[in-house]
Order: structure tokens, then sequence, then C-alpha cells
């Protein structure tokens, strides 16, 4: 049987990283990566509760609906409303909605009162929202 090669969508506000794109291509088989038009991509980036909440989220909806075909791979990360909505949605069209699990290390630095901490995130792999519900 031939392998069907995929689209992936990003909706989340970060550059994916070479080992992001090469699991994308290797594990989910995904020919081409495309990010949202820059439109949503700043509604998915400055969600707000108090300007057209529900119209600015169905507009994405629709966006991905006309561009993307079932078991095509959606990465989804983000404000949590939109994130649940998004993945809800993904699943009941047949999309492969993931997210990425990442490693975190922080480091702390302390200047007399103030402390400022810097988190460096590494990406470990995929995992499919299916798979935790």
């Amino acid at each position: 049987m031939k392998n069907l090669k995929k689209k992936a969508l990003l909706v989340f506000s970060h550059e994916m990283t070479e080992n992001q794109e090469k699991e994308l291509n290797e594990v989910y088989n995904v020919e081409k990566i495309e990010k949202l038009p820059k439109d949503l991509q700043e509604i998915w980036s400055n969600v707000s509760i108090e300007k057209n909440y529900k119209e600015n989220f169905e507009k994405i909806k629709k966006y991905v609906e006309e561009n993307f075909n079932k078991n095509d791979v959606i990465l989804i990360q983000g404000n949590w409303g939109y994130t649940y909505g998004l993945v809800k949605w993904s699943i009941e069209k047949g999309l492969i909605p993931v997210y990425s699990y990442t490693e975190r290390n922080v480091e702390e630095i302390k200047d007399g009162e103030n402390v400022k901490k810097i988190s460096y995130f590494k990406h470990v792999k995929f995992v499919k929202y299916e798979e935790i519900v």
C-alpha cells in the first residue's frame, strides 16, 4: 500500500525546530508544512474574549476546513479555550491534532531582590491529543 503524503498546519505561536519538522515528515508522513495566514495567526496569538471571540474562532475553523483534508496533521497549542475547541472539532473532522511534548529546564538568576527565570524548552515528540483522552 502506498503511503499518501499529508499536509500539516501549525496553529501555535512559535517557530518550528528542525527536529519538529523532521518528525512531522518521518513519523506523520507530512510532505508540506503550512502556517496560518497572517490575519488568522494574529487572532490565534492574541485571543481576546472582548473582540469577536466566537466569530474569530469560526474564521480559523473555516480556513482549516477549506484547506485541509481528513488525516492531515494539525499542531495545536495556545489559548486554552481555542485549543480545546479546535482539538475537539479536528477530531470530529478526521484531522490528526497533535501537541509538542517538551522537556523544560529552568535557570534562576538572583540579583538582589530580583529573581530572573529563564526557561529552556526541548522538543521530545509530538503526541496525538486522542492518546490522552
